[in-house]
């Protein structure tokens, strides 16, 4: 009788839908940025535009990029992206240089395929 009653609790554990508790449901997702959600092309700075160790002002500026520098970001906080020069920079950056900047700075490259 024991081992009848623990197999169809069992069969009813296993056949009731997960309930979702209203506290589940009010979370927010995590604050996660794929490499997927950034233009696989790059971007460039629309102005000069200030290459930061950190995302926010009060870091110190690496150097300066132009609107010829192209840049891959890789990761987003708050207002800003991290970036890496994808060339050597019109101020002298090598590349691979990586940093901070604002993303309200950058442009997104068109992606193009040639047929």
């Amino acid at each position: 009788m024991r081992k009848l009653i623990t197999y169809a609790l069992t069969v009813a554990a296993l056949t009731v839908p997960a309930v979702s508790t209203p506290a589940a449901q009010a979370l927010p997702a995590p604050a996660t940025t794929l490499a997927q959600d950034f233009n696989s092309c790059g971007y460039y700075p629309k102005s000069a535009l200030r290459l930061r160790t950190g995302p926010g002002t009060k870091y110190t500026t690496l150097g300066l990029l132009y609107p010829d520098d192209s840049v891959s970001a890789d990761k987003a906080k708050g207002g800003w992206y991290r970036v890496s020069v994808d060339f050597k920079s019109k101020s002298g950056m090598k590349a691979g240089t990586t940093g901070w900047v604002a993303k309200s700075g950058l442009k997104p490259h068109t992606c193009m395929q040639l047929d």
